[in-house]
């Protein structure tokens, strides 16, 4: 199970950097910065952790519970990306969404890390339900966002919605390892962790990969709201009138 787990752990690490790189190559950094930003944290990351878990194993798990609860707000970054592709033509509806998502996470930091960090209870299970939390609080805003772009008749097209799928594959397995997780001891919980936690990034990864391989143009707007049953033009003036009375409250 310990080789398995590294082997696997490499495979993401590969994957990451095949998509970084392809990402420069294809210039895809440019458009998805926020999403390329986190992919690079987490490259640099898990070449950090390996130095250190080879180096010196007694700092490992310290180091380790820090990259990963940092990890848990970084993650957010890929939600604030998403809803930055199906909002762009509207500047005052995506900075919205921008606080929302660092509000929320600084919320999540203060309610459930501090007392992780000052609190007498074990610092595990707190970790554990931080870790949950987090994750079902990740698929209400990516269900909201679905909901949105549904709802307005805006198109995901190949680029967004795999970052979409794959994002609710790996939340989507964290959610059932973590609450599993809380069930059992940590002798028969870490082993498992040790092997699905990178599993869960490596199918994530891999879609991101394939849906990420060149730029896709986003689908004309007016097309899919008209497939949708909705008049297209309704519903960019919709659009315009919130993000034109969304502008104005935020610059009083």
């Amino acid at each position: 199970m310990h080789i398995l787990g590294i082997v696997i752990s490499c495979c993401a690490f590969l994957l990451g950097g095949l998509l970084i790189l392809r990402g420069a190559v294809s210039r895809l950094i440019g458009v998805f910065p926020l999403f390329y930003s986190y992919i690079i944290y987490c490259f640099c990351g898990f070449i950090g952790m390996y130095l250190i878990y080879w180096r010196d194993p007694q700092l490992y798990p310290s180091a380790y519970w820090i990259y990963y609860l940092v990890s848990i707000l970084v993650e957010f970054t890929v939600l604030v990306e998403i809803s930055d592709q199906i909002f762009r033509p509207y500047h005052a509806i995506r900075n919205l969404g921008r606080a929302l998502t660092i509000v929320i996470s600084i919320v999540l930091g203060f309610v459930y890390i501090l007392p992780a960090i000052l609190g007498s209870t074990p610092r595990r299970p707190v970790l554990f339900d931080f870790a949950l939390r987090a994750s079902v609080t990740k698929v209400v805003i990516l269900v909201v966002l679905f909901y949105v772009a549904r709802h307005y008749g805006s198109e995901l097209g190949r680029n967004v919605g795999g970052l979409m799928f794959g994002f609710s594959i790996y939340l989507a397995m964290n959610i059932a390892m973590l609450s599993a997780g809380k069930a059992f001891e940590p002798a028969l919980r870490d082993p498992i962790l040790w092997v699905m936690s990178p599993l869960a990034s490596v199918l994530c990864v891999l879609v991101w990969t394939i849906s990420l391989w060149e730029l896709a143009p986003m689908p004309d707007r007016r097309a899919t709201s008209t497939a949708a049953g909705r008049d297209p033009e309704a519903v960019a003036l919709e659009l315009t009138r919130f993000d034109s009375e969304l502008s104005k409250i935020l610059h009083k």
